[in-house]
């Protein structure tokens, strides 16, 4: 059984980004750096509800 790695492409994907925002940051940036951006990003509308329900809490 094999295991791929995500594209850096994907990784982006999978964080809420379109890929005119990835292509533009291709332009600039390595596959390494890409990598690191996707990864140390927040997904938006994750944050948005679980911020919505603790203020919903309180």
């Amino acid at each position: 059984m094999r295991v791929r790695k995500i594209t850096s492409n994907e990784a982006w994907r999978l964080m809420g980004f379109d890929d005119c925002d990835y292509l533009k940051a291709k332009k600039v940036c390595s596959e390494t750096a890409l990598y690191h951006q996707a990864g140390n990003s927040m997904v938006v509308n994750v944050m948005y509800y679980l911020l919505k329900n603790v203020i919903l809490f309180l």
